[in-house]
């Protein structure tokens, strides 16, 4: 179980798990947004035919983009406050995807002043 405090005194949220977490933050910031708009907080998993796309589309890819589109893998992106500045991380079998879900959710409730609790 997972316990989101905010500072403000708002009533606490509890979830699950990260993954229902990671659900709610990314409909929170969709709702932020038009359709068109680039989202400053986001975590995508692309599948290998969208990284084909993606890495036609990139004028300089970079090189996990290259890793996963020469592999045929999915692609993770990665933005923490800044969509200009995402992190792209090729999804091979050693990548640790509850790691990474845990730490993007805590660093969009520290930057957004929530404290996370985990029971």
């Amino acid at each position: 179980m997972i316990t989101i405090l905010p500072l403000d005194g708002a009533p606490a949220e509890y979830f699950e798990s990260y993954d229902k977490l990671l659900d709610c933050i990314m409909e929170i910031e969709h709702e932020k947004h038009s359709d068109d708009a680039p989202m400053d907080w986001s975590f995508i998993v692309y599948p290998p035919e969208e990284v084909v796309a993606l890495y036609a589309l990139s004028q300089k890819p970079c090189v996990a983009m290259e890793e996963a589109f020469e592999e045929d893998l999915p692609l993770i992106e990665i933005c923490t406050g800044d969509y200009r500045k995402p992190l792209y991380i090729p999804m091979t079998p050693n990548v640790d995807m509850d790691f990474l879900k845990k730490k993007w959710c805590t660093d969009y409730c520290t930057f957004y002043n929530l404290v996370v609790r985990e029971y």
